[in-house]
C-alpha cells in the first residue's frame, strides 16, 4: 500500500511539472522564450510573471521563479514566465550618472513585456485563457518591468507599441518597483493605468521606496506612487513594510493571500478602492538585502554573485 501511495505522489509530482510548456515569443539580437504553467483547475486569470535581477541578471527558470509560478498555478493562475533583454548588463558605470543606460534597460524590458503580452493575446485560444484577465507581475526589476509597461500604455511611449490595440492588463502587480518619468511626476496622459498593488519595504534603497528626482526626470517608488493614484482617484492598494528592505521583492510565495483578495476586490469586482496599509509579515525576515544599496548591487563582486 504505502508504495502505491508513494507512485501516485510521484506522479502527482511529475504531472505538476511536465505542466510547464515553452514557446518563443519573439526575436531580438537572440530568441526570448515564456514558460506557461497551466493549473489543474484554473480561475479564469493569467499572471504574467517577470523575474527580477538588476537588469543585469536572472532567468524565469531559476528555481526561485520556476517554484513561484508552480504557486501561483496551485492558487488557480495560468502563470506565464516571460524573458526580457537585460539592458545593463555589460555596463561599467550604472547609477544616476548614467541615464542613458538606466533608460535604455527600462524601456527595453517594457518593449520586451509587450511583445509577450502580444503573443500571450494572439495565442489566448490554444492557450486556454482570457486576454482581458492577464495581470502583469514583477519582483525588483520585474516589477519596474510590469509598472512602466502600463505606464507606456497609458502615455503612448514607443516602448508599448507592441500591444495589441484596446488592450489593457487587469491588473498589475509590483513587488518593490518603481516608474521611471522623464517629465516630471508620474501622470497618465491618453487613458487610465489597470488597478495596482503595490508592495514595498519602506527602508528599500536598491528600489526607493519615495523617489529620487534629477531636474525633470526622477524614478518613482511605491509610495510616491500611491500618492499619484489618490490624487487622481484611481484604484490601488499598498502593503508597506516598514523597516524592511528589497527582501519585499521576493514575498510573492508569502502574499498570495493578499494578490487573490487584489483580484476578487480589485480586478473581478472592479471596486473603485483604495487602501494602504502598513504591516508585518513574518513570512519575511531581514535578510542581506536590508542594508544592500545600489552601489552594493553593480559592484563587481556582487555582479559575480548574481
Amino acid at each position: 500500500m504505502r508504495k502505491i501511495v508513494i507512485l501516485i505522489l510521484a506522479a502527482v509530482c511529475a504531472c505538476r511539472l511536465s505542466a510547464r510548456q515553452t514557446y518563443a515569443f519573439v526575436e531580438r539580437d537572440s530568441t526570448l522564450y515564456l514558460d506557461v504553467y497551466t493549473p489543474a483547475a484554473g480561475n479564469g486569470y493569467t499572471v504574467v510573471h517577470i523575474f527580477g535581477g538588476g537588469f543585469v541578471n536572472g532567468s524565469r527558470q531559476t528555481k526561485w521563479d520556476a517554484d513561484y509560478c508552480r504557486r501561483l498555478a496551485e492558487e488557480g493562475y495560468t502563470a506565464i514566465a516571460i524573458d526580457y533583454r537585460l539592458g545593463l548588463r555589460g555596463v561599467k558605470d550604472v547609477g544616476l550618472t548614467n541615464l542613458s543606460a538606466l533608460e535604455n534597460a527600462f524601456y527595453i524590458a517594457a518593449e520586451d513585456c509587450a511583445a509577450a503580452v502580444k503573443w500571450i493575446v494572439d495565442h489566448a485560444t490554444e492557450l486556454g485563457i482570457d486576454p482581458q484577465k492577464i495581470i502583469l507581475e514583477g519582483s525588483s526589476a520585474g516589477a519596474i518591468t510590469a509598472l512602466m509597461t502600463d505606464y507606456a500604455r497609458c502615455n503612448g511611449l514607443p516602448c508599448a507599441a507592441a500591444l495589441p490595440t484596446g488592450w489593457r492588463p487587469a491588473g498589475v502587480v509590483a513587488y518593490s518597483g518603481a516608474v521611471y518619468s522623464r517629465d516630471g511626476k508620474v501622470k497618465w496622459t491618453l487613458t487610465h493605468p489597470a488597478p495596482t498593488l503595490l508592495f514595498h519595504g519602506t527602508a528599500d534603497r536598491i528600489v526607493t521606496y519615495k523617489q529620487i528626482e534629477f531636474f525633470s526626470k526622477g524614478l518613482y517608488g511605491a509610495d510616491a506612487l500611491a500618492k499619484r493614484f489618490e490624487k487622481y482617484n484611481l484604484p490601488y492598494c499598498i502593503y508597506r513594510y516598514t523597516g524592511l528592505g528589497h527582501e519585499i521583492s521576493v514575498g510573492g510565495p508569502m502574499t498570495t493571500d493578499e494578490l487573490n483578495l487584489f483580484v476578487e476586490q480589485y480586478v473581478s469586482e472592479a471596486r473603485p478602492m483604495h487602501t494602504d496599509i502598513t504591516t508585518r509579515n513574518d513570512s519575511i525576515r531581514p535578510s542581506a538585502f536590508s542594508k544592500m544599496t545600489v552601489r552594493d548591487l553593480y559592484s563587481p563582486k556582487r555582479r559575480k554573485d548574481l
